[in-house]
């Protein structure tokens, strides 16, 4: 068998466009089930953060001995110490997400809190927040 000179070793013009034609279709299908994803795993993570926040407010509530409040709101929350009105935790959802209706919730120094389920939404999916009388957070879809 007869060797090609390196010069002459190579893809062909029709390989290379069948090649391109495979990664765009490939491209095609991934793009939008990718897109899904990130929009579920964004409102994940604000839900899981806003519990997490909420168990610091409850930690925060008992280590001070203060009533400790979470107000929400569409466009985020606050953690706020209404006794000296000392902001401990600021955050806006940003993007697509929002807290479907507004909410308050005190923490007591004595570990229990108001119960309250909250929802967060992102137009495609929910995820429930729910703040149990003992002042433990819970998330779920």
């Amino acid at each position: 068998m007869r060797r090609l000179p390196a010069s002459q070793r190579g893809f062909t013009l029709v390989e290379l466009m069948v090649l391109i034609g495979v990664i765009g279709l490939v491209a095609a299908i991934a793009v939008p089930s990718f897109n899904g994803y990130l929009r579920a795993n964004r409102i994940g993570t604000t839900a899981d953060m806003m519990a997490a926040d909420m168990a610091l407010a409850r930690a925060t509530a008992v280590a001070q001995g203060r009533v400790i409040r979470f107000d929400g709101d569409a466009a985020g929350y606050t953690i706020t110490d209404p006794g000296n009105g000392r902001v401990i935790r600021d955050r806006d959802f940003g993007g697509s997400v929002v807290l479907t209706a507004d909410a308050t919730v005190n923490f007591f120094p004595w570990g229990a809190a108001e119960v309250a389920t909250l929802t967060l939404d992102d137009g495609d999916c929910q995820w429930i927040v729910q703040v149990l009388p003992t002042g433990m957070v819970e998330v779920g879809q």
